[in-house]
């Protein structure tokens, strides 16, 4: 700074000189130049017209081609006589130095081309009050170069391209560059340690880059100019402060490049009355844009219509804000009307839409429009000025298209009647490859499609800034409702469907939502294909063949949905992987909900009632997880078929015609804190293997577990009471009955009917109206350290050789705290059973006698305890 002050006095003492220098001159007088045959001048070249002149003199150049080298020392004017840059052109003599340079004050060029220099077309030193206007340099290193406090200094209506520097400042302040156009140039206009200098109306384009502050260049104005295309950035901020950056239109990749620690800088001026850049009422901040596509997200609006954005901007990520964004054009609102009445700007939407820019309205009057209609202006609204989808008809002219076809981003359509006769595969509404589209409130009613979606994404939203709506709208037709292909982040909520085909498909697409539609009449309610990561929520699915279907899907959460008097199915899962389905209630189908050769969903607190099977799992469907389920009413409530390492936990079956709980030809799974009751069988397992079934409670059915040509599977702690039959296992061998409560069923507690190699251990066993265990023909059996406590306690019919009623004595608690395993404890109600009634001469908690149910059967360590003992 201290450089720049001292250079500062070094140009006041030459412009002083300069200014003495000049006193006392002679009146203006006009000097000709001319250079080509037939011209009557005073000179030949414009340097000799300079040397010759007096401060004050107007020198006209007449139409020709110069080659010179021109310095001016005088504050002299320089005009061409045509005022046609075109035909009067300077050109550098020697092109290392500059054409025009200007060592004195007052001067004035206007009206040039000006190109060849390899330093500047005009070169500024240490001058004030200077004005270049009308002039088109191009091809030099620098158009026009303001050097060493150059100050008062007005650039207008220049056009400058093709040089490395458009216009330069270096230490120069207070001058004016207005409507100035600079192209293809490495940068548009550069300030270096330039404050207090006002730049507008410029067009600065096309450039590597369009404007430089850098250095002390603080306190510009920048205002009204529009910097586009520019390369690599549109402004560059390097190190200034303060300065005023306003209604001016930005579009560039990036827009601005900031290398300042913190910000000073303001982006926008106080909100005033005035026509902006944009043609707006107000002024406030900058418009800005890429030339990609919209900056601001679509759903940034401009509620109140005064053109200035509703939210501010944070300019390309950076620090700095603008509070009062531009929008790029005000909406206009254009009529359509087809019938006699109303006047209206147009008879036809499809004319409204050829009319219409961004942002615009268009107002729709009742009547009915036979039109197919292709929608390609962005961010603009189709609505029904009546605002009913009753009053107002639109009709496809032509089956052969899509009735509106949209390949604009930000589109709505509200309030609409669609319909009419759409071969496949067009649609009453088709987006294709858009965003932010609101389709909502319209009736549809078309012979194929009603809505698509194709390559659509984030078109409106609820709770998100990035998502599609499609919002409450009804219609009806034979093949689909609303169909998404390759489309994503989309809501579709609030629709009323009912199409014969499908209602809402989606196929590969991801990331939508649909929320609380009613589908019903259909082949396919909902159908999601090939598609991962979407929700739908809050859905009523009736009266459909299947109410919903995922093929090869993943991802996806169905919750709080009603479904109900489905034919088929109501929910249903082929191929799929990794889905939740939760919180819904299915009533009222054949199969409320199945899985088939679908693994790892997760289905939990669901509600399911009143169909023939409620679950049903088959087919490979393996590693899923029911948690919290609640299944009544059915015929069968959970059924798992075919399906290895499911995880049943905390489910609820109740007052199922056949099986609360069935499984079937099965493997690894595992039962866990059910509970089954009031049916023919509460648990049913059918030539299954390996599962497990732990602290399950089955009660009131005339089964509580009924195990049928299976084996290795662990049952343990599970509570089976007031049934007809508690455990019933037939045909079944090596399985283990551990811990288990089985009490005050009518009939048996555990029946093992041609059941081998089985072990029971640690049951209480009591209270059961006919028998605690009946046995049937099976052999090779281990009983130990149960507690029977019935009226009757065994029934052993046929053979049962090989069965075991006790271990080796071995130390170790049993079964009625005593210290010994050994055989079981027999009691009855009454206290008369051999455990209570036989002695313990030793007190080892074995009788001292072997208890023999008959010639087979013999517990040899019968365990010891007095009459007092009980169930618990």
């Amino acid at each position: 700074m201290k450089q720049v002050k001292e250079i500062s006095r070094i140009i006041l003492i030459v412009a002083l000189a300069l200014h003495l220098m000049s006193a006392g001159s002679a009146a203006a007088t006009v000097i000709s130049v001319g250079n080509s045959n037939g011209q009557i001048a005073n000179f030949t070249s414009i340097q000799a017209a300079v040397d010759a002149a007096n401060p004050g003199d107007e020198i006209v150049v007449k139409p020709g081609v110069y080659e010179e080298n021109i310095a001016i020392t005088k504050g002299v004017s320089i005009v061409s006589e045509s005022g046609n840059s075109s035909d009067t052109i300077v050109r550098a003599a020697d092109s290392s130095q500059d054409i025009f340079s200007i060592w004195a004050n007052g001067v004035s060029i206007k009206g040039f081309n000006i190109d060849g220099s390899d330093s500047a077309g005009i070169h500024f030193f240490g001058v004030i009050d200077c004005r270049i206007e009308n002039n088109k340099l191009s091809n030099n290193s620098c158009g026009i170069d303001l050097y060493m406090i150059s100050s008062r200094n007005v650039l207008d209506n220049n056009e400058i391209s093709d040089c490395t520097d458009g216009i330069s400042l270096g230490g120069s302040w207070y001058n004016n560059l207005s409507n100035n156009s600079i192209s293809n140039c490495s940068n548009g206009i550069s300030l270096f340690d330039s404050p207090n200098n006002i730049l507008e109306n410029n067009v600065i384009s096309e450039n590597i880059g369009g404007i430089s502050l850098t250095g002390e260049s603080n306190g510009n104005i920048l205002t009204n100019n529009t910097v586009i295309l520019n390369e690599e950035l549109g402004i560059h901020i390097y190190e200034t402060s303060d300065n005023l950056i306003y209604n001016n239109y930005f579009n560039n990749t990036v827009n601005v490049k900031s290398e300042t620690i913190s910000d000073t800088n303001i982006w926008n001026a106080t909100k005033t009355e005035g026509t902006n850049i944009a043609g707006g009422p107000y002024l406030g901040g900058n418009v800005w844009a890429r030339p990609d596509g919209p900056l601001y997200p679509v759903e940034v609006r401009d509620a109140d219509l005064d053109g200035i954005l509703d939210s501010q901007y944070s300019i390309d990520g950076n620090q700095f804000i603008d509070h009062l964004p531009l929008k790029e054009l005000k909406p206009v609102t254009f009529t359509v009307n087809n019938s006699t009445g109303e006047a209206a700007d147009f008879t036809s939407i499809q004319a409204a839409i050829d009319n219409a820019s961004n942002g615009d309205t268009i107002l729709i009057f009742p009547g009915i429009y036979e039109e197919n209609v292709d929608v390609y202006v962005t961010n603009v609204t189709l609505t029904s000025e009546s605002a009913s989808s009753e009053d107002t008809v639109v009709r496809a002219a032509s089956s052969l298209d899509d009735i509106f076809y949209i390949i604009a981003d930000g589109v709505t359509i509200r309030g609409l009647n669609i319909d009419g006769p759409v071969d496949f595969p067009n649609a009453g509404i088709h987006l294709n490859g858009v965003n932010y589209c609101n389709i909502e409130n319209n009736r549809i009613f078309t012979s194929y499609t009603g809505t698509i979606l194709n390559a659509s994404s984030e078109n409106s939203s609820i709770s998100s800034e990035n998502t599609s709506f499609i919002l409450n709208n009804s219609g009806s037709g034979a093949g689909f409702g609303m169909r998404l292909d390759s489309s994503s982040s989309n809501i579709l909520g609030n629709n009323t469907v009912s199409w014969n085909g499908t209602s809402i498909l989606l196929h590969n697409s991801a990331e939508n939502a649909l929320i609380n539609n009613s589908v019903s009449g259909s082949n396919y309610g909902i159908w999601i294909d090939s598609s991962s990561n979407n929700t739908l929520d809050g859905n009523n699915l009736s009266n459909n063949l299947i109410g919903a279907y995922l093929k090869s899907s993943g991802g996806n959460v169905l919750s709080n949905s009603t479904v109900s008097n489905n034919t088929l199915s109501g929910i249903n899962l082929w191929d799929s992987v990794g889905n939740t389905l939760s919180n819904s209630t299915a009533s009222r189908n054949n199969v409320s909900i199945v899985l088939q050769n679908s693994s790892a969903n997760l289905l939990d607190n669901n509600t399911v009632s009143s169909s023939n099977y409620g679950f049903w799992l088959y087919s490979s469907s393996n590693n899923n997880k029911l948690e919290g389920n609640t299944a009544s009413n059915n015929r069968i409530g959970i059924h798992v078929n075919a399906s290895s390492g499911n995880a049943l936990t905390d489910n609820i079956a109740l007052n199922s015609i056949r099986s609360g709980i069935s499984v079937w030809n099965s493997a690894e799974s595992k039962l866990t804190n059910n509970i089954a009751s009031n049916s023919e069988t509460s648990i049913f397992m059918q030539n299954s293997s390996k599962n497990i079934i732990l602290n399950n409670t089955v009660s009131n059915s005339s089964y509580g577990m009924w195990i049928a040509f299976s084996s290795g599977n662990n049952l343990s702690e599970n509570s089976a009471l007031n049934n007809k039959f508690g455990l019933y296992l037939k045909n079944s061998t090596a399985n283990r009955l551990s811990d288990n409560r089985v009490n005050s069923n009518s009939r048996y507690g555990i029946y093992l009917g041609f059941s081998r190699s089985n072990i029971l251990n640690g049951n209480r066993i009591g209270s059961n109206s006919e028998y605690g265990l009946y046995m049937l023909e099976s052999r090779n059996n281990s009983i130990y350290n149960n507690y029977f406590i019935n009226a009757n306690n065994t029934y052993l019919q046929g053979s049962n050789a090989g069965t075991s009623l006790n271990t080796t004595l071995k130390q170790a608690k049993n079964i009625v705290a005593g210290d010994y395993l050994g055989g079981n404890f027999w009691a009855t109600p009454e206290g008369n059973g051999f455990s209570q009634t036989h002695a313990d001469k030793n007190g080892n908690g074995i009788c001292d006698v072997a208890y023999a149910v008959n010639n087979e059967c013999i517990d040899y360590l019968p365990l010891a305890g007095s009459s007092n003992t009980n169930l618990s």
